[in-house]
């Protein structure tokens, strides 16, 4: 014997559906509040945190941290982190930003002047040098006209300060760099560059 089963529909009643529509009303228009009254997501950046004078390396005790909208050309980051050691090319105030172009890496406080090469690419990495890397420096030097070149070290360990293509046209094939030195060993380079021709080597991290 076959059973049927019939359903009745569910009704609503008028006044309940009207209540359920303004209650979801609501829960949009506050939704859309919510999301337009939000404030912008804060980044922190680094600031002094009293007078710091250049040439002496940052400690933690330095610096402090301020919340902005945009962290464009300043210093993100909640302590000295991998700052610490780095030291400022000039002074700054207490509450200014730390910028990442008055920064300067230990190695320019170990080794403060700055000497200059301008070389063939061929004969600097193919100019594959960047800001950071440390390279050794040899010369390649003839005693006379029947003597054979002699190539000897002359420095090691040195840190790019910067590295850059010296330009275009006849310049074009050319790195121009910018090298931390102390006075020795600018003297070096200097007389290197003189008495024959310059390769650096890239020393792998």
């Amino acid at each position: 014997m076959a059973v049927s089963v019939h359903l009745n529909e569910l009704s609503i009643p008028w006044l309940d559906r009207k209540r359920i529509l303004g209650l979801v009303l609501a829960t949009i228009a506050g939704l859309l509040v919510l999301i337009l009254t939000q404030p912008d997501p804060q980044v922190g950046v680094l600031v002094a945190a009293n007078d710091l004078v250049p040439g002496r390396a940052l400690t933690q005790g330095d610096v402090a941290v301020r919340y902005v909208a945009s962290s464009e050309g300043l210093v993100e980051g909640t302590s000295v982190g991998e700052l610490s050691e780095w030291s400022l090319r000039t002074p700054i105030n207490a509450g200014e930003p730390l910028l990442p172009s008055n920064l300067q890496p230990p190695e320019l406080l170990a080794h403060p002047n700055v000497i200059a090469l301008s070389l063939d690419q061929s004969h600097a990495v193919l100019g594959r040098l960047i800001a950071g890397d440390r390279v050794d420096i040899y010369r390649t030097s003839t005693q006379g006209l029947d003597a054979a070149s002699v190539t000897e070290l002359v420095a090691s360990g040195v840190y790019v300060v910067e590295s850059r293509p010296a330009g275009e046209g006849v310049n074009a094939d050319r790195v121009d760099l910018l090298l931390a030195v102390d006075e020795d060993l600018a003297l070096l380079l200097a007389g290197a560059t003189r008495d024959g021709g310059i390769d650096l080597v890239r020393i792998a991290p």
